[in-house]
């Protein structure tokens, strides 16, 4: 007996792959070029950044974690806008905005002590993870009444043995002085009821993402372009999804290109601010040669980007 897999074919009404990888790559080849350009150039970035750096935990959040998030994401957005999926490709301009805000705010004041705040706030996490596999502690007893009877992680030695060892590398490292007071900080501002630690910036006076874009002076791109994305984040909103009119619901493809402009702008707008703000920082000497790489090799496919606009039509299903 031979077992036959028969794969399905797409709905073409909804996702036509063949028609939008020719339609991205015939109308907007030059700014795909552009992303992945932008993409490299970060790759280079990192190591010049932080090897011109102190080599301080503040280099390597600024560096290694937040600027390298920025190019990571940037990554992702060329891989997703080279396929047509537009509408996907916000959540990671979501995560790459969010990362730049950071940076702009980290190097705003108080550089050290707000890198120092963020470094704690992810050991934190980690030992939260380590205590929820540790026997005996509230935070197992808690996971466990949530997990499935035999979630294997429970009762996995080697799992709890890593749990150990990163509860031991944890207190090692909160008991230093350095991250003493940010530790403590968290201790007062938790989450009653054991639901964890609140956003590394609120010890630090800082209520919500909306307030650090407000203190570095970047509230238009909140409103106008995060918003969008977060709608999509959190699936929000019908209107990226179906057209409701009086007798007739349309459901809208999975990827199109109607708002590529939009997103691809605000994208590049983005990297652009972030490199120039870590350049200005590490490598202020290389601010000319940027300002001319620019001028010579990005501006045009940024500003002559297309638009696209598509007709209604209607596909009866199979």
């Amino acid at each position: 007996m031979v077992d036959i897999n028969i794969r399905e074919n797409e709905f073409r009404g909804l996702l036509d792959r063949e028609k939008v990888l020719a339609d991205v790559h015939r109308a907007f080849s030059p700014q795909l070029d552009l992303v992945r350009d932008l993409t490299n150039y970060g790759t280079n970035l990192i190591p010049r950044c932080f090897t011109s750096s102190d080599h301080d935990l503040k280099d390597v959040v600024l560096i290694g974690i937040l600027l390298r998030q920025a190019v990571a994401m940037l990554d992702g957005i060329e891989l997703l806008l080279s396929n047509g999926a537009v509408y996907a490709a916000g959540l990671q301009a979501r995560a790459l905005f969010e990362a730049s805000v950071y940076i702009d705010w980290i190097l705003q004041a108080d550089t050290e002590r707000k890198a120092t705040y963020y470094y704690v706030h992810n050991v934190r996490r980690q030992r939260r993870w380590a205590e929820r596999l540790s026997p005996g502690s509230p935070e197992a007893a808690a996971f466990a009444a949530a997990m499935p009877p035999n979630f294997a992680s429970l009762r996995n030695p080697k799992a709890q043995e890593q749990a150990r060892k990163t509860l031991e590398d944890v207190r090692r490292v909160l008991s230093q002085p350095t991250f003493a007071a940010a530790n403590a900080a968290f201790d007062r501002c938790a989450r009653k009821n054991g639901k964890g630690d609140r956003a590394w910036y609120v010890p630090l006076g800082m209520r919500s993402v909306s307030a650090l874009v407000k203190a570095v002076g970047r509230t238009a791109e909140y409103l106008v372009f995060y918003a969008a994305w977060s709608e999509t984040m959190h699936s929000s909103s019908y209107a990226q999804h179906v057209q409701i009119g009086k007798e007739r619901v349309t459901f809208e493809p999975l990827r199109h290109l109607s708002q590529f402009d939009q997103l691809f702008r605000s994208v590049v707008a983005i990297a652009l601010g972030t490199y120039r703000r870590v350049l200005e920082q590490y490598r202020s000497g290389e601010l000319p040669v940027f300002s001319r790489k620019y001028a010579e090799n990005w501006q045009k496919a940024f500003l002559d980007v297309p638009s696209i606009k598509y007709g209604v039509f209607t596909t009866d299903p199979i």
